[in-house]
Order: C-alpha cells, then structure tokens, then sequence
C-alpha cells in the first residue's frame, strides 16, 4: 500500500530567516539548545554572530561538533550524551547532512535509553526526542524535512537509518545567505544531491502525487539556477534561494516518497570509504538512472519536459533527461567514478551492500547485487 503525504516540520524559506530563531526559542521558553554545529562552521563570523544572537536573548547554547562527514553511531551517542548532560530544552542542527543527522539521532537518543543500533528500522523508540531546530547550509541534505537520520555502522562498515514519525524537525530555518561561504564545488555536488532526492522521488515505486509536484518543481529549479550559482562561486542571490528552495522541495519529496539505487550505491560507498555523500551521489546519478532507465523512461520524459529540455511530444524513453544530467556533471566538473579511487576487488562488497539497503525495494525495477556491481563495473570501464 502507498503512503500519504507528511510534512510536520514547520519551515521558512527565504534571505536571513536564521535571524528569526531567537522569536522562535523564545516562543516556546527555550532557553538551553545545544548547537550540533558542522566543524567548519564553527569559526565562520556569521556563526559566531547567531551564537552571540542567541546568548544576548538569554540562551545558553554550548556548542558540539565531534563528528565525521559520514556521522558514526558513536558520535550521534556521544552528541546525546552532551544534550542529555546540558538538560537542553531543544536542539538545534547547523550545517549538512552530517550535522543534520547526528542532531537528529541524537535528540532521540537523549530521551530513550539505549544504544543507537536498538532503533535501528522505523518508529522504534518509546518517547519523543527532544525538539530539534535544523538550518541546512549546503544546498543537498533535504535532512530538515525528513524523518530519519542516517549513520555508519563502523564495526559492520555499512550505513544504517533510524526512522520516526517523530523525527521530523520542529522547525527548518532555510536561510538561501548560509550558501555564500561555500566552495563552488561543494555548491555543485550538494545540489547534485538535491537533483538526485528529487529524480529518485520521481521514479521510485513509493512516489504520490504530492511528492512528484515538489520533485519536479525541484528538478526545474536546480537546471535553471544551479549553473549561475556555481559561476557566481555562490554571490548570486537570486540563484542562491532557489536552489535552497530546490533543495528543500527535494527533501520533502523523497522523504515521503524514498530514494532508491542511486543512494543505495552511495551509502555503501560512503560506509566503505568514507566519501561524502553528495559527490558520490553526484557521480553516480546519471549512470544509475541510465541502467534502470527502461523503466523509467516515460517518468524521465515527463521530468524533461517540465524541466524545459525537451518539447511534450519529444518522448524518447528518457534520453533527454539523462543526457541532461550527464551533461549537467560535466559542465559543473563532477569527477569521475574511477577518480574516487574504488579498487575493483571491492565492488562485490559495494554491490551486496546496496542490496541490503533499505531504499533498495524502492527501484523502480528490481535490483540485485549483480546490477549493482555491472553498473560499478561500467564506471570502473569508463562507460
């Protein structure tokens, strides 16, 4: 049976919204948040303004950023441990993904017992986790607006996901100004991730039709403006708020819809070699889509076309489109798959991985270990 649509999580979009969190704390009484804060922000003069914001508000806000571009389980525990140690009233994540996701596991954490691999599936903790305040500043995650958080297993070497319907954050504060201090390149490959939540929301076999109006709103956005936005090394305002703006319909869709092979491929890298997520989705995005795209391509025609890269009666099984996308890397300089430095003699252990993930059921068609490791097996070839 195909679920409903969900969207829980509160959200402003728009230049300079992250101002708006001290009303927000304020409005509910809290007055102890932990800033989960991405390492490399931690520094930034923008960041140490909100912080100095919030402290002139009276909020104590310790800040913790012990955690790895692919978070650990470890890490979302001892992030816990910190909000549960500082009795924080809420939680508030900045940054990407991994920001993200460890704030998310670990305002769970903080309020169930347990280690994190107990509630490992979906809807498997007791009580609600503390309120959670997310402000993405790459142009990818989507995390804001989902309800799972996603962590390595290092003793297992995959990735697992947590999942509630309680997850969901409280509030998403998508301020478009975040994406000015990021490097042109982490500019392509994070929205190249939202290019990719959208397109798998699209094709998969869990899409509604609420999820496929923001998906596709989403893929004429990052078309349309992701170019000028990396051009402009992210000083292009008008770009820069709609490709926030894309990544976060993007977020809503596959949160209610699923992604599918191309981040089960992705985790699996990621688990294994510790790539970050947006470049190894980025990479993989367009092969993927081309090895699956028999059944898919009348979905991919449609997305073309409300993308404005081919007329409505050019159907042609989805060929516009991944030509598109594949173009699309190119010009932003994607690297190639054999560039990220995958031996062979691990394809097998990537291919058994993907299969496992829990996205996988939602392929459009069905996918085997075998279909993964003859899609690595093209890359490795340079076809």
């Amino acid at each position: 049976m195909r679920m409903g649509f969900r969207m829980p999580t509160q959200i402003v979009i728009g230049a300079g919204c992250r101002a708006q969190l001290p009303t927000l704390l304020a409005g509910h009484q809290w007055t102890r948040v932990l800033l989960v804060v991405d390492p490399g922000l931690v520094g930034l003069a923008w960041f140490v303004s909100l912080r100095r914001l919030l402290e002139s508000h009276g909020v104590h806000c310790p800040v913790y950023s012990d955690f790895s571009v692919n978070p650990r389980i470890q890490e979302a525990e001892r992030t816990a441990e910190a909000a549960w140690s500082a009795s924080v009233d809420a939680v508030i994540a900045i940054g990407g993904g991994s920001a993200l996701d460890t704030a998310k596991a670990a305002a769970m954490l903080a309020t169930n017992p347990g280690k994190a691999l107990d509630f490992v599936g979906c809807d498997l903790f007791p009580a609600n986790p503390i309120p959670l305040v997310a402000l993405p500043t790459t142009c990818g995650t989507g995390s804001e607006v989902t309800w799972v958080s996603v962590l390595t297993d290092e003793k297992n070497r995959e990735k697992v996901s947590i999942k509630g319907v309680a997850m969901f954050p409280a509030y998403a504060l998508v301020d478009p100004d975040l994406l000015e201090t990021l490097p042109a390149s982490l500019l392509a490959t994070t929205a190249m991730d939202a290019l990719t939540h959208a397109v798998e929301a699209l094709v998969g076999r869990r899409a509604n039709p609420v999820s496929d109006a923001l998906a596709v709103q989403a893929v004429a956005l990052v078309f349309k403006y992701l170019e000028p936005l990396v051009a402009s090394a992210g000083g292009d305002a008008d770009a820069r708020y709609h490709i926030a703006k894309a990544s976060c319909l993007a977020g809503m869709a596959f949160g209610n819809a699923d992604v599918a092979g191309v981040h089960c491929l992705s985790e699996s890298i990621g688990a294994l070699f510790d790539i970050p997520h947006g470049l190894a989705n980025a990479v993989l995005l367009a092969p993927v889509l081309r090895y699956q795209c028999d059944e898919l391509g009348e979905r991919l025609d449609y997305a073309a076309h409300l993308a404005g890269l081919c007329d409505a009666g050019a159907l042609r099984q989805g060929l516009p489109f991944l030509d598109a996308v594949a173009a699309l890397a190119d010009r932003l300089n994607i690297p190639h798959f054999r560039s990220l430095g995958i031996a062979p003699e691990s394809f097998d252990q990537i291919a058994i991985l993907a299969e496992r993930n829990g996205s996988n059921s939602s392929n459009p068609r069905e996918m085997h270990a075998a279909d993964y490791r003859l899609i690595l097996e093209g890359l490795a070839a340079g076809s």
